[in-house]
This record gives structure tokens, sequence and C-alpha cells, in this order.
């Protein structure tokens, strides 16, 4: 996963949702070269947002194709759409897998190569907060707002 390609969180939820829908990443790659959002569309997807985001990573300079087959570095992440992002990329349920508060997302449980995708895309402006081994080979995370750590360690 390339942490030089940087886009918004908004681009990064939708390139999850469209593989999460079936896409593979040369697919996603293919349409944003042809600027055609049908193959979103045929994928169950509302075809217009994919069409404002052919247009969005254009005036954001955000490589969108290379985004979709090498990874990238979210540029910011908010509390929620962190939240949507873990759905879509991971699949998880925020009623089971983990739990929402102000600021900090409490027992997302991953598997190592969840969290490896994870420590590569997630925003600048969230850290891991805690971590612990689980004997089911997995690991259980806090995550927090950098603001939030700070402010406790001061």
């Amino acid at each position: 996963m390339n942490q030089d390609i940087k886009v918004s969180q908004w681009t990064a939820i939708l390139i999850e949702q469209a593989k999460r829908a079936g896409l593979s990443a040369a697919a996603i790659a293919e349409a944003v070269h042809q600027k055609d959002a049908e193959p979103f569309i045929q994928a169950g997807l509302e075809g217009e947002r994919y069409a404002n985001l052919f247009g969005y990573s254009e005036e954001h300079g955000e490589p969108l194709a290379q985004a979709a087959t090498e990874g990238y570095r979210m540029t910011f992440n908010t509390r929620n759409g962190l939240k949507n992002w873990l759905v879509q990329r991971f699949g998880l349920d925020e009623e089971k897998d983990f739990e929402v508060g102000e600021g900090v997302i409490h027992g997302l449980r991953l598997t190592l190569e969840q969290l490896a995708a994870l420590q590569k895309a997630l925003a600048v402006n969230w850290v891991i907060a805690g971590s612990r081994d689980l004997p089911d080979g997995m690991v259980e995370l806090d995550l927090s707002i950098r603001a939030l750590q700070s402010a406790s360690q001061a």
C-alpha cells in the first residue's frame, strides 16, 4: 500500500464500497480511466456518486485509479467517517465489532492483515491508542484522535 497516495476519506469510503460490492481494483481503475459510472451502477451502487467522484478526484489531484490498485492513506478522518470506512473496508458491524465514542473507537477486533491495512490507510489525525493480542490470533484495538492522546499525556 503506497502511503504517498493520499485521498480524502470520502474517496476512500467509495473505493472500499465499490470493492465490497464486488468490483476489482482493476475494474475500478478502468472505470476511472474511462470516466464510466456504469460498472458501479451494475454493481448496485449509486452511479451519480461515482460520476461526481471522478470530477472531485481530478479537481483535488487525487490519483483515484492508483489509489484503487495500490492503496492509499486518508488525509483526514472524522469519527463517523472512520466508522464508515471500517464497515466498508473490513465488513464490520458497529453494533458488535467495535464501539464508537467521542473521539475514540474501542474494542476494534482485527486480524493482523487487517491491522496492517488500517495502519497504512489511517489518517495522521488518528492513532492506535492501545492494542492487545487475543487468543484467536486477532488483535483488539482502541483508536483515538491524536489530539486527545496528546492532551492525556500532558
